[in-house]
C-alpha cells in the first residue's frame, strides 16, 4: 500500500482520490462504505478496518493498533513494559516530545529558563512542571523481570504557541503558554561556577 493516494500528499490534505478510492488497509472501495482517517498512519480506512481501540479518539487501522496488555507479569520470568512517546506542554514555555518506559513524568528538566543549581561545577536546571500531556504512541513489550526502565529521552523541543492564561480555579496554576511562568537564576550550592560543558 506504499503507493496509496494518502501517501502522495501532505498529512491531512486528502484529495477525492483518497476519500472515494480504496481503503488504505484492505483495499475495499470507499464509494459505498463509511470511512475515516487512521489517527496513526493518516490513511483513509473503511469502517471494517477500524480496530476501535479507544474509540473516543477516532479511527485507527488494525496494523497501527497497539497491543493491549494481557497481564502485568507472566510465568516465564517476564514482565510487561509500557513504551510511550508523549508530547508535553511545560511550564518553561517549551513543548517537548519525550520517549520513556512507563507513565508520563511529573516534571522535566528542559532548559535553563527557570534557573537551576550548581554543585561541584555541574549545572542542573530546575525541572519544569507539565501543563498538558498528549499521548503520541503507546505499545507494550514483554521484557525479562527486573529489566531497568531506562531514562526519559527528550527527542524534540520547540516553543509553545498557546497564549498564557490564569486558571479561574483558586489554587491551580494556569498555562504559561510560550513564556515561562517565572524566570529563575542559577543558585550555586557550594560557591562553584558551572563548567562550560555542563550548561
Amino acid at each position: 500500500m506504499r503507493d496509496h493516494p494518502c501517501h502522495q500528499h501532505r498529512p491531512g490534505r486528502h484529495t477525492d482520490a483518497c476519500l472515494t478510492g480504496d481503503c488504505g488497509f484492505c483495499g475495499t472501495s470507499l464509494t459505498d462504505v463509511a470511512s475515516g482517517e487512521c489517527r496513526a498512519c493518516l490513511r483513509i480506512i473503511c469502517e471494517q478496518c477500524d480496530a476501535d481501540y479507544q474509540p473516543d479518539l477516532g479511527p485507527i487501522c488494525q496494523p497501527c493498533t497497539p497491543s493491549a496488555p494481557t497481564s502485568s507479569a507472566t510465568d516465564d520470568g517476564e514482565e510487561l513494559h509500557r513504551l510511550c512517546v508523549f508530547e508535553l506542554d511545560l511550564a518553561c514555555g517549551h513543548l517537548v516530545t519525550v520517549a520513556l518506559t512507563g507513565w508520563y513524568p511529573v516534571g522535566v528538566s528542559c532548559c535553563d529558563r527557570l534557573g537551576g543549581t550548581v554543585l561541584r561545577g555541574v549545572y542542573v536546571p530546575y525541572a519544569s512542571d507539565i501543563d498538558y500531556v498528549r499521548v503520541l504512541s503507546e505499545r507494550y513489550e514483554l521484557r525479562p523481570t527486573g529489566t531497568p526502565r531506562g531514562s526519559m529521552q527528550v527527542i524534540g523541543r520547540r516553543p509553545r504557541t498557546d497564549r498564557p492564561y490564569r486558571s479561574r480555579y483558586p489554587g491551580m496554576d494556569g498555562s504559561s503558554g510560550r513564556y515561562p511562568a517565572r524566570v529563575g537564576a542559577t543558585w550555586s550550592l557550594d560557591g562553584s561556577i558551572a563548567l562550560p560543558e555542563s550548561t
